[in-house]
C-alpha cells in the first residue's frame, strides 16, 4: 500500500505519553505503522512478547504474521475504522487508520493479548516438539487476558485516543514535521557544537533543502534557530540558577564565547546579559524564592 499523499504519521510528545501509558497500564502492545505499513515505533519501546516471538522465529511464522497486518491494514482503509480480530496464533489484535484531511496518514496497532483461556489449537498442532510446547503454553499463560466486556472497554479507549489524535491534528502534515524534527535536533544538541550538515545528515535531507525550507517557509535559518534556542536556554539557566556568571551561563547554553554570547543577547534582548540575570534575580528575592547553587567567577 503506497501513500500518494504528502502525509505521515508523526505523534507528538504528548500523545505518545498518552499511548504508552495506555499500553503500560494494560500491559498491551501499541505499534505505530507509516502509512505505507512500515513499522514505525512501539509504545514504551516494548518488544515482541515471548509467544509473538516464539511463534515468529521457532515456528517460522513471521511472514504470516506480516501478510495479516497488511491485509487488516486494507481492511482498516476500506472500513475507514477500527478493525478487532484474532490473529493466526490465537492472540487479540486491532488496527485502526488515522486519516488526516481525508488522507491517510498511518495506523495504529493494538495487541499481543488474550480474550479467555482458549488455546490456539491450530497452531499448536504444528509444533514440532513437547519441549517447544510448554515453552509456548507457558509464554501463553502469561499473556495480558481480558474478559470480552473489558476488551470492549479497550476498543472504545483506543477509539478515543484515535479520534484525539485526528481531531487534535496532532497527525501532522510533512512539512510541519520537517518543522518539528528541525526544533526537536536543536533541543537535543543545542549546546553541542552543531553544524547544518550534522542536522541534515540525521534527519535524511540535504542542506539545500532544509536551508530553503526554513527561508521559504518561516523566513529564517537554521543559525537563527540555534540561537536563538540558547538565548532561551541562557535565560532557563538563571532561573534555575541566578547566581551564575555571564560565562557560565553562555557555555551553558552552547556558546564557546562569552563576548560573543553578550552581544547577541543585548542585540536580541535589548538589556545586557549581566543585566537581564540581575533583573531576574531580584525578581525571585522579591518572591521569597531563591532556587539553584551559588556560582563562583567573575562575569
Amino acid at each position: 500500500m503506497s501513500n500518494s499523499g504528502a502525509f505521515d504519521l508523526f505523534l507528538s510528545d504528548e500523545v505518545q505519553a498518552l499511548i504508552d501509558d495506555f499500553a503500560a497500564l494494560l500491559d498491551i502492545r501499541v505499534t505505530f505503522f507509516s502509512a505505507d505499513g512500515v513499522w514505525m515505533r512501539r509504545g514504551k519501546s516494548m518488544r515482541n512478547c515471548e509467544f509473538c516471538q516464539l511463534v515468529q522465529n521457532e515456528l517460522g511464522e513471521l511472514d504470516k504474521c506480516l501478510v495479516m497486518d497488511g491485509d487488516k491494514q486494507a481492511e482498516a482503509v476500506a472500513r475507514r475504522g477500527i478493525v478487532c480480530y484474532r490473529c493466526h496464533a490465537g492472540l487479540h489484535e486491532g488496527i485502526a487508520p488515522i486519516f488526516v484531511h481525508n488522507k491517510l496518514a498511518g495506523y495504529l496497532m493494538i495487541g499481543q493479548f488474550r480474550v479467555g483461556d482458549a488455546l490456539p489449537v491450530k497452531l499448536f498442532e504444528r509444533v514440532p516438539s513437547p519441549a517447544l510446547r510448554r515453552r509456548l503454553e507457558a509464554a501463553f499463560e502469561v499473556l495480558p487476558k481480558f474478559a470480552p466486556e473489558k476488551f470492549s472497554s479497550i476498543v472504545g479507549l483506543f477509539k478515543t485516543l484515535i479520534d484525539y489524535i485526528a481531531v487534535r491534528e496532532l497527525a501532522v502534515l510533512q512539512s510541519d514535521r520537517l518543522r518539528l524534527d528541525i526544533d526537536r535536533y536543536i533541543k537535543t544538541h543545542g549546546a553541542e557544537d552543531i553544524r547544518l550538515p550534522d542536522m541534515a545528515r540525521k534527519l535524511g535531507r540535504s542542506v539545500s533543502t532544509i536551508s530553503q525550507f526554513l527561508r521559504r517557509e518561516y523566513d529564517t535559518s537554521f543559525k537563527e534557530l540555534l540561537i536563538e534556542h540558547r538565548l532561551r536556554r541562557a535565560e532557563q539557566f538563571w532561573r534555575e540558577y541566578p547566581e551564575a556568571t555571564v560565562a557560565e551561563a553562555a557555555f551553558a547554553s552552547g556558546f564557546t564565547d562569552q563576548f560573543y554570547f553578550s552581544r547577541v543577547f543585548r542585540r536580541r534582548r535589548g538589556l545586557p546579559p549581566r543585566e537581564y540575570r540581575d533583573r531576574q534575580r531580584r525578581r525571585l528575592d522579591s518572591g521569597g524564592v531563591h532556587s539553584g547553587d551559588s556560582h563562583d567567577g567573575a562575569d
